[in-house]
């Protein structure tokens, strides 16, 4: 393949805001123009494919992680979504004197499908500081929605919160809990938040049987089973995704034919549209940065606590500091950050201010203490 370094690289650092490689489709792929040589028709075509999925890759890529990350696992990365091209039209094809073959084509690239396959393989979540999710199903007699959903967001390498935690939760007769479970993002978020989880996805599970003649001569069941789930924002109980979906199953017990269903609603509600959603989220997020809660204690007067904002303002990734309030020692301020709670936390543990140090005591979610000693 003739590799466009001059192109592919500038496409990596701004994603194609600037230069006109591609089109976009009403449903959210894009039309490209790529080519490839090759030893055999077959093989120019192929290398014209991954060339195509390589400038969609770059329209997805951002930080320098996760282009040193893409560099890395290059072969393995555009073998694994080479099939991320819909469709294509040859432009042109050519046998060239020394016997090879020269393919240019026009290819319709699904992003959904890369960003799937780049969050599988870690790419988008080491650049995202591997964000925490929860997972909150309310399923009467089970827990089959939820283990499905917990499987297939392990299976892609994100970090949980303990499923353990989660159980012990559900137990516990709070209002606070029931209001998540239904699907309150307020709630939702606070709990999430509480956990140390930077999104939560929250749901309920309706089960029920079905009617079928031909499974009831068989001597069969029709269990259905129906989830609304939502993945909610927990520094700032924003829903980011949400969605309803109905699967059934067939067993001889009723129980089984039930929590089959269950399963199957649970593995359908993350197929690739609810999925895409949330991995947008999460690069919204680490390219435009998230609003943290932060509290300075300690701060005495107003020219101290105008010295501190500058000092947050100088750290790396901090894109804005907003002033809520001073009085009584303490400075509360909506940072803008690039990066989660605890990243900045490790940028501003241990500043220097006028012979004191600015000290983290405590973070929850997206809330951040520190105390000026």
């Amino acid at each position: 393949m003739k590799f466009k370094v001059a192109v592919f690289l500038p496409v990596l650092l701004i994603g194609l805001f600037s230069m006109p490689l591609c089109a976009g489709t009403p449903d959210g792929d894009i039309i490209v123009e790529s080519d490839g040589f090759g030893i055999s028709k077959k093989d120019a075509l192929l290398k014209a494919k991954r060339e195509a999925v390589e400038i969609g890759i770059g329209t997805i890529l951002y930080s320098q992680t996760e282009i040193k990350n893409f560099e890395l696992m290059k072969d393995v990365i555009l073998t694994r979504t080479v099939g991320s091209v819909k469709k294509y039209d040859i432009l042109h094809q050519e046998k060239k004197a020394d016997n090879s073959f020269y393919i240019k084509i026009q290819a319709v690239v699904s992003l959904a499908s890369i960003k799937a396959d780049l969050a599988a393989l870690k790419i988008l979540l080491e650049s995202m500081d591997k964000p925490r999710i929860m997972v909150i199903i309310k399923e009467k007699n089970g827990k089959n929605a939820e283990s499905a959903i917990i499987n297939y967001l392990t299976q892609k390498g994100f970090d949980l919160v303990d499923p353990a935690t989660v159980a012990a939760l559900m137990k516990k007769n709070d209002q606070l809990i029931r209001r998540a479970a239904e699907g309150d993002p307020a709630a939702a978020a606070k709990i999430g938040a509480s956990n140390g989880a930077e999104f939560i996805l929250v749901g309920k599970v309706t089960k029920s049987l079905g009617s079928n003649a031909l499974l009831k001569e068989s001597g069969l069941v029709s269990g259905q089973a129906g989830i609304t789930a939502k993945a909610v924002n927990c520094s700032n109980g924003k829903i980011i995704a949400s969605k309803s979906t109905h699967s059934a199953a067939a067993h001889i017990s009723e129980k089984t034919a039930r929590d089959l269903a269950a399963e199957k609603a649970g593995k359908k509600l993350m197929d690739e549209e609810f999925f895409e959603v949330i991995i947008s989220a999460f690069q919204n997020a680490i390219n435009n940065g998230i609003p943290l809660d932060v509290t300075i204690k300690q701060v005495e007067n107003f020219k101290t606590q105008k010295a501190i904002r500058q000092i947050i303002e100088n750290i790396s990734n901090v894109v804005s500091v907003i002033k809520r309030s001073f009085g009584k020692g303490r400075l509360k301020l909506t940072v803008l950050y690039k990066g989660n709670a605890d990243s900045f936390s490790d940028a501003v543990d241990g500043k220097s201010f006028q012979g004191k140090k600015l000290s983290v005591i405590n973070i929850e979610g997206s809330r951040v203490v520190i105390l000026l000693k």
